[in-house]
């Protein structure tokens, strides 16, 4: 059943319905967060009683009905409550995403400076792409790993029980320069330390696969990366990227060309994890 879960909500999620349910639930998950953090902030708690006073109510909440589900109409109601926490938790996502906003933002770029661009030097522009291409590629995987791969590997884990403690600490972790934020940060780096390990390893089978499997095995328990930079050493690894600039061309369609590159190796990435869950649901 958790295969069938995880393709209706993958479904939604890439056709983009559901948009308008989304809205309102975000609108109350951050009200909730907000008046924890108000709360805490007036009481004087410390940041990590107040980030578990956000995450752990819809937690045991979910817990509680998980339990009480399981084993009634064949597991029917429990898959049903699965579903509709997926659907909460991966349709809450950035709007617009990572790649939608930077190939606005490299078009709108060349468009405004199309003569000073002309008149550049290809090595000058090549060197400026590398910095904004570093740093659109860490801020996909950021996203990509927080609002995708780790909801996926705790619910597949853990059920959905792990999938919504993940989402909660993630919403608490969303204003970091607040104790709580700082200490949901904490937890989510925690978190995410096997999930980043899985999806590296998932990006060697998806791309280059012995350069990222040595890279893999030189850090998988190194403590001190984070997740983030671990799956953007892999992916720089595992996807080799075109970023020369010509007389010709210009910076914004090589940015997007290259950007389409890692979203490409994240959905050969997904499409495996899809395909190891379908066999283990068919070769338990």
């Amino acid at each position: 059943m958790n295969l069938l879960v995880v393709l209706i909500a993958l479904g939604l999620r890439q056709a983009g319905l559901g948009r308008e349910f989304s809205a309102v639930v975000m609108r109350l998950v951050r009200r909730w967060r907000d008046a924890w953090l108000a709360r805490g902030l007036r009481e004087g708690w410390n940041g990590a009683v107040t980030a578990g006073f956000i995450v752990l109510p819809p937690f045991l909440l979910v817990l509680a009905a998980f339990v009480a589900l399981h084993g009634v109409f064949y597991g029917l109601p429990q898959s049903a409550l699965a579903l509709a926490v997926m659907l909460v938790v991966l349709l809450d996502r950035r709007t617009p995403d990572t790649a939608a906003r930077e190939q606005a933002a490299w078009f709108a770029a060349d468009e405004k400076s199309a003569g000073l661009l002309a008149q550049a030097e290809p090595a000058v522009l090549e060197a400026a792409a590398e910095g904004e291409f570093a740093r659109a590629r860490k801020d996909l995987l950021a996203e990509q790993l927080r609002e995708l791969f780790a909801p996926l590997f705790w619910f597949l884990l853990l059920t959905p029980v792990a999938a919504v403690a993940y989402y909660f600490l993630r919403v608490a972790a969303e204003p970091g320069e607040q104790p709580a934020g700082v200490a949901a940060r904490k937890l989510l780096h925690y978190a995410d330390w096997p999930v980043a390990r899985v999806l590296a390893l998932s990006f060697a089978l998806a791309g280059d696969f012995v350069a990222t499997w040595q890279h893999w095995r030189r850090h998988v328990l190194d403590n001190d990366i984070t997740a983030v930079l671990l799956l953007d050493e892999s992916a720089t690894a595992a996807q080799a990227v075109d970023l020369r600039i010509t007389a010709e061309t210009l910076p914004g369609p090589v940015l997007v060309n290259a950007l389409a590159a890692v979203a490409a190796l994240l959905q050969r990435a997904l499409v495996i994890w899809v395909v190891l869950l379908a066999l283990h649901t068919l070769w338990p």
